[in-house]
């Protein structure tokens, strides 16, 4: 398959993992406005995030069932656990996005996001694309590729080192497959439709992204984002958030609040497609 069509940028921002080895203050491109820090910081939940035991939803469990309604009545997502995924998988599963930034800046450039020097595609590793002279950059790389539908994947963005990356990102998007699934039959129950009313309408030619993030350490992280403000351009976003690094927030009546790290749970989190569908 032909790579995806590139996008020029207004400038090729540098890689923020060498940047940060070589500063003692974010550059000024990094740094957000004062009247945006104290949405850094974050504030601490007034109510737990809900927790959906996936097993139970299986088991169509009512009391599970009235949670997933509550949680997505009242956040937009919740945090997942029972989901299968066994602690030792997950393990492998960050051990090799983490053994992937670890790597030599040469080696991650063979998997480059840009094209002829000066244009950006979507997939590969590097930065978000720059489309303005005051666009306030993001204090984080990231590696993104197509890994839904098979026959859509850029294997020359797959990395080969570690050795058993593509194997363990391919069998992780399986067992993320069945999540979304479930997750989708159950909204199905909610809304009154048949339980396969979504799982059909996203067929074998529906993509799915998986975007490595890696945000190095900063010398003022309370001046800079390690993801700018947003939301999810999906259907649905599980997010697997490394134990090691807090930082996630999510936005309720105007608040910035911090997401409390739960050791091997998911994060589920409902994106803008399905805001829409339903």
């Amino acid at each position: 398959m032909a790579d995806a069509e590139p996008w020029k940028t207004v400038k090729i921002p540098p890689i923020v993992q060498e940047l940060a080895t070589g500063v003692q203050e974010p550059p000024s491109r990094y740094v957000i406005a004062e009247h945006n820090r104290p949405a850094v910081a974050g504030s601490e939940m007034p109510d737990p995030i809900p927790i959906v035991d996936l097993s139970r939803l299986s088991d169509n469990c009512a009391d599970e069932v009235a949670k997933l309604r509550s949680a997505l009545e009242n956040w937009g997502l919740f945090l997942a656990v029972g989901h299968g995924m066994e602690p030792s998988f997950l393990g492998e599963v960050m051990g090799v996005a983490r053994d992937f930034f670890k790597l030599p800046l040469e080696e991650k450039q063979k998997y480059s996001n840009l094209v002829n020097g000066n244009e950006v595609r979507i997939e590969g590793y590097g930065n978000d694309m720059v489309v303005s002279e005051k666009q306030i950059l993001d204090w984080c790389d990231r590696l993104y590729i197509i890994v839904e539908p098979e026959n859509r994947r850029i294997y020359s963005l797959w990395p080969t080192q570690p050795p058993s990356f593509r194997d363990i990102l391919s069998e992780y998007t399986v067992r993320c497959r069945k999540i979304a699934n479930l997750f989708l039959q159950n909204l199905a129950k909610l809304l009154d439709l048949h339980e396969d009313y979504f799982v059909n309408m996203f067929d074998e030619n529906a993509l799915t992204y998986a975007r490595l993030n890696y945000y190095p350490n900063c010398p003022k992280p309370d001046h800079v984002f390690g993801m700018k403000p947003h939301t999810d351009a999906s259907v649905i976003t599980i997010v697997f958030i490394d134990d090691n690094v807090s930082g996630l927030q999510l936005q309720k009546d105007g608040v910035w609040y911090n997401i409390p790290i739960l050791p091997n749970a998911l994060l589920v989190n409902v994106g803008d497609v399905m805001e829409i569908m339903s």
